[in-house]
Formats: structure tokens, sequence, C-alpha cells
């Protein structure tokens, strides 16, 4: 049976399982590599390759499709070569350090593609850096991920190093909502014609990104240290298949997981839809003023974000994990409701309520999934006495990734479904723009609602937690 919250006051972290300020800031900046990774291309993805180079919406939630399934296909077994790795520094670091500096140097060459060239060449170039991409982002996220649970046994410390995460995730945001702006800027314009080039300006932009990743990417493989090297060399190396079947006969990952398929491939079916809705429905087609709104959502989300982090965190210890997660949910619930209110051509800045309450429900998903991820792992240990923290992270973002790349390929087709044609932009019918509000309100709620009744069941309360840990240092002491 699961084990309620009971709505008290959490002990102090024990000295020894605190981990020092300067250590979460370096794991968490590295958590801007991961937004921008993970994120950017999603977002940049109508504005760049669609406006910039006239890609199909169609063809473009095609190749995110074919993207997330490559990825989600690495993502298993980079997880279980990290867990198996041996090496005098560590699981995760030698990873780390390889990866972050691969990603980096490849991410400015996903904005080459050229405007003038066939459907096909844009698909086929894009598909190919894009797997590139994928396969070394995959080689430095996984062990990445994986660290965090070892960075501190206390369930409360993992929740304040997942709140750093955060923090430095909406820096990461924040300056990927600008890069349309910033991409548009004078000094970017096309030589010739003088007209904005948002895609010549991506590739100055990329250059710059590409070499913060390498900076930034790799300060957790200098600083983060595993905290039981002893206990994980006297760990038995698993064969990739048992490892794979076993992780998902752990009930508490299978809620977790489940829980988050649903919610993303409800949330991504639409995602998509907001720039299409902002700036050719609400703005009527203007570019520069979508862009600049864009900015200043990411603006006032940043700020909303950040303030909200403390008040996560806070909520976290008091109520529950599983049970802040809900609350998260239901104001992302809210969000889309209120879009049909929010997207209209008569107020055109009230695009920005769906996009700024959007915020603090990403902060509070974000902030306590990989907190409860780490829990599991312990709950592992407890049942089977192993740690298999890379496994864990990885198949659970190869089931997230999984539903996201099944959304992207649905997505493109719901807005051409919809009846949405980009070279007609601003000039679409009435009911072209009618049937995408209603997807756009509605259709993430189908998914998450019963998304919610699956996490009304997960166990891993406070009160588990802590008898689990009793249950592990009195089997093979502190860690």
């Amino acid at each position: 049976m699961p084990h309620p919250s009971p709505v008290r006051s959490r002990p102090e972290v024990r000295p020894g399982d605190r981990v020092a300020f300067g250590l979460k800031t370096a794991y968490g900046a590295g958590y801007m590599v991961n937004v921008w990774g993970s994120q950017l291309l999603k977002v940049l993805s109508a504005s760049i390759f669609v406006t910039g180079m006239g890609m199909s919406p169609a063809h473009i939630g095609w190749v995110f499709l074919i993207f997330r399934l490559w990825d989600a296909c690495l993502d298993p077994f980079m997880g279980w070569i990290s867990d198996n790795t041996r090496t005098r520094w560590g699981r995760r670091r030698p990873w780390v350090l390889v990866g972050g500096v691969l990603t980096g140097m490849v991410f400015p060459f996903l904005w080459l593609g050229q405007a003038d060239w066939s459907e096909a060449a844009k698909l086929g170039y894009l598909i190919g850096i894009g797997l590139v991409f994928y396969t070394v982002f995959t080689i430095w996220v996984m062990p990445y991920q994986s660290m965090l649970t070892e960075m501190s046994p206390d369930t409360d410390e993992r929740t304040s190093i997942s709140a750093h995460q955060s923090f430095w995730g909406k820096l990461a945001t924040i300056l990927g909502t600008w890069i349309w702006t910033i991409t548009q800027l004078p000094v970017f314009n096309d030589p010739i014609t003088g007209e904005p080039d948002s895609l010549r300006g991506m590739r100055f932009v990329g250059l710059a990104l590409g070499m913060v990743i390498i900076l930034v990417s790799v300060l957790p493989a200098f600083l983060i240290k595993e905290r039981n090297p002893d206990f994980i060399r006297k760990q038995p190396k698993e064969p990739f298949w048992p490892n794979f079947k076993r992780t998902f006969t752990n009930v508490p990952f299978r809620i977790l997981a489940i829980f988050a398929l649903v919610f993303s491939f409800g949330i991504n079916l639409v995602q998509g839809q907001m720039f299409y809705l902002r700036t050719f429905y609400a703005l009527k087609g203007d570019t520069v003023f979508s862009a600049k709104l864009t900015g200043v959502e990411g603006t006032l989300s940043l700020v909303i974000g950040v303030i909200s982090i403390p008040f996560f965190a806070w909520l976290c210890r008091r109520i529950g994990k599983k049970e802040t997660l809900m609350v998260s949910t239901g104001i992302i619930m809210l969000a889309t409701w209120l879009s049909w209110f929010t997207y209209t051509p008569s107020y055109p800045w009230l695009a920005l309520v769906t996009g700024t309450l959007l915020s603090p429900g990403y902060v509070g998903i974000y902030l306590v999934i990989p907190s409860m991820i780490a829990d599991v792992v312990d709950s592992e240990e407890l049942r089977c006495g192993d740690r298999r923290e890379g496994g864990f992270n990885a198949i659970f973002s190869w089931m997230n990734k999984a539903a996201m790349s099944l959304a992207y390929g649905i997505a493109g087709m719901i807005v051409v479904w919809c009846g949405f044609e980009i070279a007609k932009r601003a000039a679409q019918t009435p009911e072209v723009f009618q049937n995408m509000r209603i997807c756009f309100a509605l259709l993430p709620s189908a998914f998450m609602i019963p998304a919610l009744f699956l996490l009304a069941r997960y166990p891993l309360s406070h009160g588990r937690m802590d008898e689990i840990r009793s249950a592990l240092e009195a089997r093979r002491g502190r860690i």
C-alpha cells in the first residue's frame, strides 16, 4: 500500500549528506547543456527551420520523430555502459568530459542548412547532422543525469540539488527564448536584400553557444566525484537485457515512468502550436513583434520560475514529492485551458499569460522528477542489492523520448490536419485557427488527467524513504 505523506516538518539534513553550494552550482550549471541539447531545436524549429528555411511543418514533425527515436534507442545502452564503467575517475566523469566536448563541437553544424536547397536536401542534411548531434549528446547527458543520485543519500538534499538544476535550466530557457530575437538583429540582415535573416544569424549564435556548451558541460567531470567508489567496485557488472527487463519490475519506477510518458505525449502534441497561434493568429503574422514577445515571455517566465523554485522545494518537504508533482501538472493544465481566452488578436499581449503560467508548472515537474528517480534507485538497492543510477535514468529518458518522438511525429500532422498552410501565414481561415485553439486548450488534459490518477498510486513517500534509508544503512553502512 502507498505510504501517505504526513504534513510535518522534515528533519535537518545530516552534515555528511550536505553538498557544498559550489558543487551544486557546478552540477546545476551543466543543466543548461541539457536544456539546449534536448529543447532548443524544438523551440527554434518553427522560427528557424520552417520560417527561415521554408521547410514544411509536417516534415519537421517527422524529423523530430526520427531524432527522438534515435535518441531513445541510444539512451538505455549509454546508461548501461555508464553503470558498468570502472575507471580510477569513476563511472560517469570520463563520459561527461568526452561527451560534453563533442556536443559543443557538433552543435554549430546544426544550423548550416541553406534556404535555397531542395526540400529533400534540407531534410537529408538536418537528419544526418541531427543524428550525429544526438549521439554525442547522449554520451554526455546519461552519465550527467546519473550523477545527481550519487551526490547525496538524503532525499531532501537531492531535491535541493534539483532546485539548483532548475535555476540554471531557467537561465538556459530564457536565452533560448531570446535567440530568435537576437538572430533578427540588423547585423545579421541579408547583405543583398537587407531583410532580417534569422537563419544567417543562427549560424553565428550557434557557434557561440557551442563554445559555451564545451565550457559548462565539463564542469561536473572535473568537480563531481563518485561518493561510494569502493562499494561500486565490488558491484558485479550485469548484461544489458537482464538489466533492462529488471528495471520495469520496480513498481515505483513503472508508475513514475508511465506518468511522465503520458504527460510528455499530451503536452508535446500541441507545444509547437504556440508559435503558430501567437505569430499568425494573435499577432497577425508580425514575426518581429512575435520574436520580441517571445523574449519578453521568456524573461517573465525566468523571473516567475526562479521565484517558484524555493516554493516547490518547500512544498516537497511539506506535503511530499508526489503531491507537488500533482500540483505542478494542475498548473500546466490551467495554462492550456486559459489559452482559449489569452490568444486573441484583440489583445495580443495576453498571449504572455499562457506561456508565463506554464513556467512554474514546468519548474515543479522538472525539479521533483529527478529527485524521485533518485529515490527509486534507493528502493531498487533495497530490493535487489545493487545501484543502477544510469540504467534507471536512461530507461526513464528512453520512455519519455519515445513519447516525445511519437508526439512530434503526430504534432506536425495535427497542424496540417487543422488546415494550416505556412505559405498563407496569417491569411488562414477562421476555422483553421479555431481548430488549432481547441487542440491546444483541450488535448493535453485528455492525457494528463488519467496520468494523475496513476500517479496517485506512487508509494515512495517521505516516511517510506526514511524506512528505506535506515534499512540500507543497516545492511551496508552509510555512504
